[in-house]
């Protein structure tokens, strides 16, 4: 119970709660939002292209979006940011139930809804770390980053699910407003916060100590010329730790790409089943993902998060080659909740190394950087398991998940990068 008070003192800091509690339920209704989309247009008659060019113009402007938004993030308070946001993207959710009551939906008007969904999501993505580092110093860091890792965990858990109960019974556009109120909520919670326009680091204090070797101190002023992107490219560069783990956590975002494909194949080529064993095998894995954040937050973790990293993405990629051996429902089912448990720590001990090594005024613009990159990868997962899977055999497409964790945890288990740098538990000194 000890570890869990991690979790308590965090949401006992009010600012935090606020932040959390309002990005978990937003980001709950973003987790209905696409499935109602995705039914309305079907019921509008549209077909398997219409429904591929839904899904790619509600992820494709993540990569404009991404661009622009940090750059914002460090010219203004990320707390009004984010609120403006989520204002905007509320007010275009209730257009499709609008529209539908006044019977002038048309197929055009959910693409620009997608679009601009996809066109605004990175402001969350990276505005939500960039408060997180205003709001929570020392060793609860990694819990809090472990936090915000459930939060998305959570969406893709529950809200599918729920969004497919609420189609049947009261209809898609009932959901959509749904997940516009969802964003009115965070709005309220984000203006109800008391802090978190200036960064802790900017203090007095902050200003008048050393910094340490894992909390870079703050430039109370940035020049004006070095406000764009160039400096937080450098910086990138220039860090080979955070070069490291975020190609490693693409390489693990392309064999996400292919899991998504090749269960369900799997499922039914192979086990004969049908989506209830599909289904069910997704819960085991986020439930094994949830386990994993859980314990990662809560306990007290003393060596390189770097390394620490590395090795979880070989263990991954161990467990997960055990697929080949064609296990029963029963067993994968095993192999998937294990795989979770492993691989759910690689986002927040990911994120607490960038946050201890990314100056304060350039945490907008770098956590964008790298969040694009990193959400880009994941669909060349999924076109790569269409050219894998031509011969309708699953072996070549196993291996590769595999090697995608094992090829990067074993050079990262050498890279001198990882080996130092910061653990989940700061030096107090």
């Amino acid at each position: 119970m000890a570890s869990m008070r991690r979790y308590l003192d965090l949401l006992r800091q009010r600012d935090f709660a606020l932040l959390w509690g309002g990005a978990t339920i937003s980001a709950l209704g973003d987790g209905m939002s696409f499935v109602a989309l995705l039914w309305l247009l079907i019921e509008r008659g549209g077909t398997a292209t219409d429904v591929g060019w839904l899904a790619a113009i509600h992820t494709a402007p993540v990569i404009i979006g991404g661009i622009a938004t940090g750059v914002i993030l460090d010219m203004y308070d990320p707390r009004k940011v984010l609120a403006i946001d989520n204002a905007l993207r509320g007010l275009v959710m209730a257009s499709v139930p609008i529209a539908s009551a006044l019977d002038v939906l048309t197929t055009a008007h959910l693409y620009v809804v997608a679009a601009v969904y996809g066109l605004l999501f990175m402001t969350s993505a990276a505005g939500i770390p960039s408060l997180i580092t205003r709001l929570v110093r020392g060793p609860n860091l990694t819990t809090a980053n472990a936090m915000e890792s459930l939060t998305f965990s959570l969406s893709g858990l529950i809200g599918p699910g729920v969004a497919g109960l609420l189609i049947a019974i009261v209809g898609a556009p009932f959901v959509l407003a749904i997940d516009a109120l969802t964003y009115v909520i965070f709005v309220a919670c984000l203006l109800g916060m008391r802090g978190g326009g200036s960064r802790p680091e900017e203090s007095q204090a902050a200003r008048g100590r050393a910094a340490s070797p894992t909390e870079p101190a703050a430039s109370p002023t940035e020049p004006a010329a070095s406000r764009g992107l160039g400096p937080a490219v450098r910086f990138i560069l220039g860090a080979p730790a955070i070069v490291a783990i975020t190609l490693f956590y693409m390489s693990v975002n392309v064999a996400g790409g292919l899991v998504t494909v090749v269960i369900p194949l799997y499922v039914r080529d192979v086990l004969q089943g049908g989506p209830e064993t599909f289904g069910l095998l997704l819960s085991v894995l986020n439930a094994g993902d949830l386990l994993g954040l859980l314990v990662v937050g809560a306990v007290s973790w003393r060596w390189p998060l770097g390394r620490s990293i590395a090795w979880a993405l070989f263990i991954s990629g161990l467990v997960i080659l055990l697929w080949l051996l064609q296990p029963p429902v029963v067993a994968l089912a095993g192999i998937l909740f294990a795989w979770g448990a492993f691989s759910s720590s690689l986002t927040p001990w990911a994120q607490t190394i960038r946050m201890r090594l990314i100056p304060p005024q350039m945490r907008g613009r770098v956590f964008a950087l790298l969040r694009t990159a990193m959400q880009s990868s994941r669909p060349v997962g999924a076109v790569a398991a269409g050219f894998l899977l031509a011969s309708g055999d699953l072996t070549i497409a196993i291996v590769a998940i595999g090697l995608l964790f094992l090829v990067p945890g074993f050079i990262g288990i050498w890279l001198p990068a990882l080996g130092r740098g910061p653990t989940a538990e700061p030096d107090r000194r």
